[in-house]
């Protein structure tokens, strides 16, 4: 099943933008970008970053060195990439917030994720789903074409928290390949091709905002639960008892005091239960204890000032904000549950850098 966006000139699908280039130098440069507005406005697009490494490495031709195409359908960005020479997309900087699920039409691509930790071929009959990590690398073949659609990642991880009924402990990590011919493989194909074939459309569901919003749950329900991840053996288990109101009261609360003292007998007052109630629920149905879920509550709150926040405070500083005032061990809890130093983070937090001030 090829997925493919139309040819320049087809007035009849508006909603796709299309860029052609014959200079290398506006390929490379990224100069193109204001020329697929109104989509992929998003600045950290700006990050992926082509380089052609095949014959065509002359400064201009008379012929079409490659096609940039842009679409999209509420959060989602869809990208149309067709170069005639071999190239290599990169992911710059601190990277992207997103997933990307590519379809290869013609050619193949090679994928390398960050620190080479995954690695796999893709072509038309295997496709891709990954994260925008800084370091990532696509290498694509002569005569390449595919589709990516780009996913934002709290989309994916509000849906997930609903699914298993309880706030996830880490960050969705796919299989990056995926096999088409499999019978999951051909549930996601199917809604990749009916979403290009409803952006070519020129009266489509696209202006409904009901409509959209149910078609981006289908393709994320669909993707979470048919690629395998880290979170596939839980989403596979039967639905068990459902979790009482009596604790996601608790948690609502312990979320919006991140930066307060709480004590237990505030979090079962606002729960409607009695102290040993709100333990053993805890217990029973988040498997940890109502003192730990405070904790995990903070550093949540830490990390999301660290790594997203404008504050210009310290790693120690922020840390005192939610409660840790030794902050030896809160880098350790942190490191613990995030699987990365709070250091880190805050470095590659572009908003902590003067020069976005």
């Amino acid at each position: 099943m090829d997925v493919r966006f139309p040819q320049t000139g087809d007035s009849q699908r508006s909603t796709i933008k299309l860029a052609q280039f014959r200079d290398l130098g506006e390929l490379e440069s990224g100069v193109y970008w204001p020329q697929l507005q109104p989509y992929f406005i998003k600045p950290y697009f700006r990050r992926l970053t082509y380089r052609l490494t095949g014959r065509g490495l002359l400064a201009k031709h008379e012929y079409i060195l490659s096609t940039r195409g842009a679409s999209g359908l509420g959060d989602l960005d869809v990208a149309y990439i067709k170069d005639r020479f071999s190239t290599v997309m990169s992911i710059s900087d601190t990277g992207l917030p997103d997933y990307c699920l590519t379809s290869v039409s013609r050619g193949g691509l090679a994928y390398l994720g960050p620190a080479s930790s995954l690695a796999g071929e893709c072509s038309t009959a295997i496709g891709l789903i990954y994260r925008g990590l800084p370091g990532t690398n696509l290498s694509a073949t002569d005569n390449h074409e595919r589709l990516a659609i780009w996913v934002p990642a709290h989309s994916i991880e509000q849906l997930l928290v609903a699914l298993l009924g309880e706030p996830r402990k880490e960050d969705v990590a796919f299989d990056p390949l995926i096999d088409w011919e499999s019978a999951r493989g051909q549930g996601i194909r199917r809604l990749i091709w009916f979403l290009t074939e409803e952006l070519a459309l020129p009266h489509s569901f696209a202006p409904s905002d009901i409509a959209r919003r149910s078609f981006t749950d289908l393709l994320l329900y669909t993707l979470l639960r048919c690629q395998p991840n880290n979170y596939s053996v839980r989403l596979a288990r039967p639905a068990g008892s459902p979790v009482p109101r009596i604790i996601h009261r608790a948690e609502e609360f312990i979320r919006s005091r991140a930066e307060q003292p709480i004590a237990l007998h505030e979090v079962a007052e606002a729960a409607g239960c009695s102290v040993r109630s709100l333990q053993l629920g805890f217990r029973r149905f988040r498997d940890t204890t109502p003192a730990a879920a405070i904790r995990r509550a903070r550093l949540e709150a830490a990390r999301h000032m660290l790594a997203f926040g404008e504050s210009a405070g310290t790693v120690t500083e922020i840390a005192y904000q939610y409660g840790f005032t030794n902050p030896g061990r809160f880098a350790g809890l942190y490191k613990g549950a995030f699987g990365v130093a709070p250091a880190d983070d805050l470095r590659r937090n572009p908003l902590h850098h003067p020069r976005h001030r």
